[in-house]
């Protein structure tokens, strides 16, 4: 299955997109986890193979190098977010602390991937 995510800004409009694989970070043009030409692997961890534009992935990739900045101990735990920020929440377990905006790209983001219909 090729993954298509669209932005929260896209979201409202219509998009089309052409499902051509992209040489994902394996360098390959194929497999059940390509993306379509545009869009890369989010990697909040590792496996995560959700496809998002280069924008959102290097997002993830900022929030994750500042992530203990954004902890303090609280109510959740050590991992409790500093005031302003929430938990993003891209798979299950994932405390990293963003922006309510951020979460919500996240969320967005997890539905496009999961849905039946999308990029093919």
């Amino acid at each position: 299955m090729k993954h298509l995510t669209l932005g929260m800004a896209a979201l409202a409009a219509t998009v089309s997109v052409t499902a051509t694989p992209a040489l994902a970070d394996t360098g390959t043009a194929y497999g059940p986890d390509t993306c379509v030409t545009g869009y890369v692997w989010r990697k909040a961890q590792p496996s995560d193979h959700v496809c998002v534009t280069p924008e959102v992935r290097h997002q993830v990739s900022r929030d994750n190098r500042v992530k203990v900045s954004r902890w303090v101990p609280g109510p959740f735990g050590p991992h409790t977010c500093i005031q302003g920020y929430v938990w993003r929440e891209a798979f299950p377990g994932d405390d990293v602390c963003v922006t309510p905006a951020i979460r919500a790209q996240a969320r967005a983001d997890n539905a496009a991937a999961a849905r039946p219909d999308h990029a093919g």
